[in-house]
């Protein structure tokens, strides 16, 4: 080999680890901002109320720039956005004109995510979530109900996610997507014992107690 060719080799070589030492760095500086994110989450969940303006503004900046600094599209990172977008006026009620906007961008995440990785249930249970909290239960929530479910059958938020949302939503569905909530809440009724216990005291706040069998009938 020529010198030409050994100092083009050594360049390339040169370059590549330029470029992997970088798009490394991006991705750790992502991960950063991804667990600052979730702190974030964490704490709203456990304190479950709506957080403050300038902690929700924090944590979107956070999760922008981690979804912004990996170098491909991350489902992880855009089901992270569409759940700081649904924190941001989660005590307002359904259909709440001045959550519409924040409501309307945890769901475009959440579609985003899907799109990304389909076959990720949270992501499904996350989209018909906040398409319930924006008062739309059309075909888009009920699909993402019933693929919750389908995508993570023996998963505890998956089945408990899908049996609130079906309760709520019963009086809109038809015979194949009441079949799927009874289904789900069937897992839930046999799956633990933690499980057994959310779903009947789920169906006896919605007074729903005719389920309690867990019939798939």
């Amino acid at each position: 080999m020529n010198q030409v060719a050994q100092r083009t080799l050594l360049i390339a070589f040169i370059m590549l680890a330029l470029g992997l030492v970088y798009g490394g760095g991006r991705m750790l500086l992502a991960g950063t901002y991804q667990y600052q994110t979730d702190q974030f989450l964490d704490d709203w969940v456990t304190k479950n109320r709506q957080p403050e303006p300038l902690a929700w503004m924090v944590a979107e900046a956070a999760v922008r720039k981690a979804i912004a600094l990996y170098p491909l599209a991350n489902a992880d990172y855009l089901d992270r956005l569409g759940r700081v977008y649904d924190w941001q006026h989660i005590s307002l009620p359904i259909g709440s004109e001045q959550a519409h906007t924040s409501r309307e961008r945890a769901i475009n995440a959440y579609r985003y995510a899907i799109a990304v990785r389909p076959n990720w249930p949270f992501s499904h249970n996350n989209l018909a979530t906040a398409k319930l909290r924006q008062g739309e239960l059309d075909d888009e929530f009920k699909q993402a109900m019933e693929s919750g479910f389908t995508l993570g059958p023996w998963r505890a938020i998956a089945y408990q996610q899908t049996a609130w949302l079906g309760l709520v939503s019963w009086h809109t569905l038809n015979e194949q997507e009441r079949k799927t909530v009874t289904s789900a809440i069937h897992h839930g009724l046999t799956h633990t014992g933690s499980s057994k216990q959310y779903i009947q005291q789920l169906l006896t706040r919605l007074q729903r107690q005719d389920l309690m069998t867990g019939s798939r009938e």
